[in-house]
This record gives structure tokens, C-alpha cells and sequence, in this order.
């Protein structure tokens, strides 16, 4: 992964949160299936926290991503109230998180708590095994093409192709996937938005399952 010279430090929003509640790297590592010698090294910016391990920690203490790269832990663990909030992102400044198969940029990191998390997607991946197949999760999800063209894989709907300019809004709890169909990377951006209240456990059970199809050995960086 490589992360925007701006972005704020995942390992270092860790500590302070583990910090603020009294865990221990050992109760951090129960919630999150994350070993305490990984988490260490995440909180110590030793090493960059691969997609998934992001998720695996998010899922298993109960919060956002937005929790883990915003420059501020919020103290109340509720959102706050949707008054005068105002973020801004410089071309594609933002936190950069990188696999094989896709590159993901979030933007407006600087807001925890947000409703819509937006992100511009480089899409590498050209068939569902490469990916080990759809991926759902809680909440809708926006796109609209940038670049190239991609395959949207849904599970109730035939593949449709979607060139550049075009756009498609579905709900996320339906398995999807996005596949490039041309010889270069396809460039997205993307919104997902979610307002369910218990969005943690129902993320974290979607992961455990997952995980567990892809080994969570691979996924834990």
C-alpha cells in the first residue's frame, strides 16, 4: 500500500483508540483475528495495513474506516451532529491502499463518522476467481466511470459493460464486482453510504465468512 504524504498515520489512530478504551494488544487481537506482533507493527508504522486487515479492524472494534484515517478519535463513538463539516481533497490526495486486483483512494479523510465514503477505484482485476468472487456488504453504492471500461458483475442482474461516462447505483447487500475488460486499468469513483446502526457486526460477520473462504492468512499483512 502506499499512502499520501497528507494522510494521517492508521497505526498511530490505533494506538490512540486502543489507548482511549484500556485494550490490550491481546483484546485488540481477539476482536479483530489481527496478531498482536502485526498490530505492533501497524501501530508503530513498521508496516501498512494491507484492504483487508483495514476491514478485520474496523469490523472487530466496531467502527469506520473513516475512524482509522481521520487526524481525530472521536470520544463519543457516535456521529456528530451534520453541522458546518466541510472536507476537501487535492486531486487525488487521500489515504492509498493497494492489492493486485484493484487500488483504492479515499477522499475526505479528514471527517470521521461520514454517511457516504467516497473513493476513486483503479480496477486491475479481469474474472471473479481472481478475486475469489463478489464481495456485499451493508449499505448502497454509487460508480461512475473515469476511465476505461469495466464488467459490473451483480447477482441478480446479467454483466453489464460501462464505459467511461457511464454510471450505476445498486444496493451493496447484493454480491458485485468490478472487472476490467480492456488491456489498461479502469478508473472509478465510487460512493458507498450506509446508515444502519449495527453496520460493525454486520460487516464483521460478512468478513469472517470471507475470510474464511480465502484463507485468512492471506489477507492479514
Amino acid at each position: 500500500m502506499a499512502f499520501d504524504k497528507n494522510a494521517p498515520s492508521i497505526g498511530e489512530a490505533l494506538r490512540e483508540r486502543r489507548s482511549y478504551h484500556g485494550w490490550t494488544l491481546a483484546d485488540v487481537a481477539a476482536k479483530t483475528g489481527i496478531s498482536k506482533s502485526t498490530l505492533s507493527k501497524i501501530e508503530n508504522d513498521l508496516i501498512s495495513p494491507s484492504y483487508q486487515s483495514i476491514l478485520q479492524l474496523c469490523a472487530g472494534l466496531g467502527i469506520e474506516i473513516g475512524d482509522l484515517i481521520s487526524n481525530s478519535t472521536e470520544k463519543n463513538g457516535g456521529l456528530r451532529p451534520l453541522t458546518g463539516r466541510r472536507s476537501v481533497s487535492h486531486g487525488t490526495s487521500g489515504l492509498t491502499m493497494s492489492d493486485e486486483h484493484y487500488t483504492y483512494t479515499y477522499l475526505c479523510t479528514d471527517i470521521a463518522h461520514k454517511r457516504i465514503i467516497p473513493m476513486i477505484i483503479e480496477v486491475r482485476a479481469h474474472s471473479l476467481n481472481e478475486i475469489n468472487g463478489l464481495w456485499t456488504h451493508v449499505g448502497e453504492e454509487y460508480l461512475y466511470v473515469l476511465e476505461g471500461s469495466i464488467e459490473l458483475r451483480t447477482e441478480l442482474y446479467e454483466p453489464t459493460i460501462l464505459e467511461a461516462g457511464d454510471s450505476a447505483y445498486f444496493d451493496s447487500t447484493m454480491g458485485h464486482a468490478y472487472l476490467a475488460t480492456g488491456d489498461k486499468p479502469a478508473k472509478l469513483l465510487v460512493m458507498c453510504s450506509s446508515a444502519t446502526p449495527n453496520l460493525a457486526q454486520i460487516l464483521r460477520e460478512v468478513l469472517s465468512e470471507r475470510l474464511n473462504k480465502r484463507g485468512s492468512a492471506k489477507n492479514v499483512q
